[in-house]
């Protein structure tokens, strides 16, 4: 066998070819039927038949014809209602069956006669009128097409699906999609007839039609007989085909009392056995998740087309009622099953199903207990069908709503909401220090949020939380120091994770993020403050002691002690002051440092010259205060001066500090930045606030320290 006929295309394609094959034969056996050009609707009421239109250009009215006419009689034969029946298989018996069949036979006799027929209108004389030998494409009505489409679509999805994937589960879905086109395309030649087909032909699509419709059932009870798992023996999985073979023949050969319990009951049975196998399948598949997806999503697919078809076109004619809809337009029920079908396959969200499906199960049976109520009421108190229709909607909107969104809210409340509880769980998680303990607590928060069968590690972290594979992985990323989790299945396993765990997972992450990243801000504060006051303690504290140590005066030994004590608080509470005068602020400082190089012989040489703002913020007025008191400290400590030498030069940007004492230098002994304590506490603040301090040897002896700080107005400015 040439490759390309074994490849996954073949099949597809084959099968498009003969379904569009199929469909032209179906269009062709609807168009080679003579044409009168007249639309028809029963009217059970007078047991007439009225016309509800006519073609401009049809044989119908270049005979007169009008619409609202009653067409009474044709060549002679009087017309009843029932001749207009859009599925036979509403007949009571096989008596009134034969009869309604040798009538079409009668009828369409007439119109292919080949010649001019007469028709009677209301109580006129007959008119001639000549039909014409075939029908227009254009007059085929959208319950035609829709029949045509719909077995089409089933036919060909079906061979897709055995294409992809040679199983038995694929074969019977296959022969569920040909017992659909079977159906389908039988159906709507006969329901798209403008008023007769000659017998045999009917007779011959009514069978198909019967046989299609069992065949799907047969092909879908098989399906859910070994899918997602087996839940009998290979063998037996054939047997309720073969069963709804022989009752289709004990109906052909009219061994069954009525059509009713020879075609209506055992579609109803077979809908009855799908919706069994499903709840089998639903319980065999508890412990696997993956399987249990793939089943909700194409079993509740069949459910709710198969199961819309039933109740609203087999079940009423089952209990004597009118079917409530169309059967072209019913067919529509079956594409859900398709769409579900190409949907499950492609493996396309199948973790989002869980809710909607109660969801839709709700809807659905909300419609069964209005067309229930409905006909009882009927049928019962033998009320008109407007008000038992407006009496059932109204019980099932007072009555089952409500109830609806009661039991709703029960079963799919989800844990999605973050609670007091997760958020302090989650803040402990945050809080606690980086090791061990704090990986255990978050896979501990994981375990009680999601349920997963197992925790694993992740080589790679992903971007952000994501679902994987198929939807029984939830990948949560590396926060903070926590690394990377892989949580596989949810449930304990019996379940896979949903979009609702999706979306709470993303929200623990973003909490957890945020808290973690308040702790870092937590201690970066806490580094900051114990650094500042670090640097507090040596500028300021250490000069007022230097002080107080060199003093011969006792009063002044106090008072500058108390100085201290009093920086030492200021240094501690990081008091939030107001502005400073900048002048007030100088002066200060001139008369402190004055009195510390007085008490050791160093005379002061102060200046300040320029203008600016008034005042200082306390940051600036504190690291201008530091940095003087740690240039002059270093000169009375270290450098054997008998000057220093002050200047203070105030722009609208930047305050300029310059001190040099007339020393013996530094030399080699330059800090750099990250160098000594002093020094290094000069550059930092002066870093901190966007200036710079730099210091420098002066040629002939001494040591000169400048610094830069900028105006906080100017820097707001910026």
């Amino acid at each position: 066998m040439p490759r390309w006929l074994n490849t996954p295309i073949t099949l597809p394609l084959t099968a498009l070819a003969l379904g569009l094959l199929m469909a032209a034969i179906t269009v062709a056996l609807t168009l080679g039927q003579p044409w009168m050009g007249l639309r028809l609707a029963a009217s059970p009421e007078e047991n007439a038949v009225v016309i509800t239109a006519v073609a401009p250009t049809g044989p119908a009215a270049q005979a007169g014809a009008q619409p609202g006419a009653v067409l009474v009689a044709l060549n002679g034969i009087a017309l009843e209602a029932d001749d207009l029946i859009e599925e036979p298989d509403m007949i009571e018996s096989f008596d009134a069956f034969a009869r309604f069949i040798a009538r079409q036979d009668r009828l369409a006799q007439q119109l292919q006669g080949g010649g001019s027929i007469l028709i009677a209108l209301d109580e006129d004389e007959a008119r001639a009128l000549h039909p014409a030998p075939l029908r227009p494409l254009q007059t085929l009505p959208a319950a035609f097409w829709a029949q045509v489409l719909v077995g089409l679509f089933g036919f060909v999805a079906g061979s897709w699906v055995l294409g992809l994937r040679r199983s038995r589960a694929a074969a019977f879905l296959w022969l569920a999609g040909v017992g659909l086109l079977l159906s389908a395309h039988a159906a709507a030649i006969y329901s798209a007839r403008e008023l007769a087909l000659p017998g045999a032909q009917f007779q011959m699509l009514s069978s198909l039609n019967h046989l299609g419709a069992l065949g799907f059932g047969a092909g879908m009870i098989g399906l859910f007989l070994c899918y997602p798992v087996r839940l009998v023996p290979s063998r037996w999985q054939f047997l309720p085909g073969i069963a709804l073979l022989i009752w289709w023949g004990a109906n052909q050969l009219r061994l069954l009392p009525t059509p009713a319990l020879g075609f209506q009951l055992p579609v109803a049975l077979a809908l009855a056995a799908i919706a069994v196998c499903v709840a089998l399948q639903y319980r065999a598949t508890r412990t696997d998740p993956r399987a249990r997806a793939a089943l909700r999503w194409l079993g509740l697919a069949v459910l709710i087309g198969a199961g819309a078809f039933v109740m609203t076109i087999i079940v009423p004619i089952l209990l004597g009622f009118d079917a409530p809809l169309s059967q072209g337009f019913a067919f529509l029920f079956f594409l859900p099953i398709y769409a579900g079908l190409a949907l499950g396959v492609a493996r396309y969200r199948l973790f989002e199903l869980e809710d909607w499906a109660f969801r839709i199960l709700f809807y659905l049976a909300g419609m069964v207990m209005l067309l229930v109520l409905d006909a009882s009421l009927i049928a019962l108190i033998a009320m008109d069908r407007a008000p038992a229709f407006g009496l059932s909607l109204l019980a099932v909107s007072l009555l089952y709503l409500p109830l609806r969104d009661d039991i709703g809210r029960r079963l799919l409340r989800r844990r999605n909401d973050v609670s007091g509880q997760m958020f302090r769980a989650i803040t402990d998680v945050a809080l606690t220090p980086p090791d061990t303990s704090r990986i255990e607590r978050w896979q501990a928060l994981l375990t009680a949020s999601f349920d997963p069968l197992r925790i694993e590690p992740m080589a790679e972290t992903p971007p952000h939380v994501r679902l994987a594979e198929e939807g029984s992985v939830l990948e949560i990323p590396a926060v903070d120091t926590l690394p990377p989790q892989r949580l596989v299945w949810a449930r304990g396993g019996r379940a896979l994770y949903s979009l609702h765990d999706l979306a709470r997972a993303e929200e623990m992450v973003t909490m957890l993020d945020q808290a973690a990243a308040s702790r870092r801000a937590y201690e970066m504060g806490a580094a900051e403050e114990r650094a500042r006051i670090a640097q507090d303690m040596h500028d300021n504290i250490g000069i007022q002691l230097t002080g107080a140590l060199h003093s011969g005066s006792a009063a002044r030994k106090d008072a500058l002690i108390r100085e201290t004590l009093s920086d030492l608080r200021d240094i501690i509470s990081n008091a939030n002051r107001a502005d400073l005068e900048l002048e007030e602020l100088l002066a200060d400082l001139r008369a402190t440092m004055g009195e510390h190089l007085s008490s050791v012989g160093i005379a002061l040489d102060w200046k300040v010259v320029g203008a600016g703002p008034s005042r200082s913020e306390p940051r600036q007025a504190h690291a201008l205060r530091s940095i003087l008191r740690e240039a002059v400290s270093n000169a009375l400590r270290h450098s054997g001066a008998s000057q220093v030498r002050v200047r203070v030069r105030i722009s609208p940007d930047a305050v300029h500090v310059s001190v040099e004492d007339n020393g013996r230098g530094i030399g080699d002994a330059i800090p750099q930045p990250g160098g000594g304590n002093g020094l290094s506490n000069m550059r930092a603040r002066a870093n901190g606030m966007g200036g710079e301090v730099i210091i420098t040897e002066i040629p002939g002896g001494g040591t000169r320290v400048e610094a830069v700080l900028p105006m906080a107005s100017a820097g707001k400015a910026a």
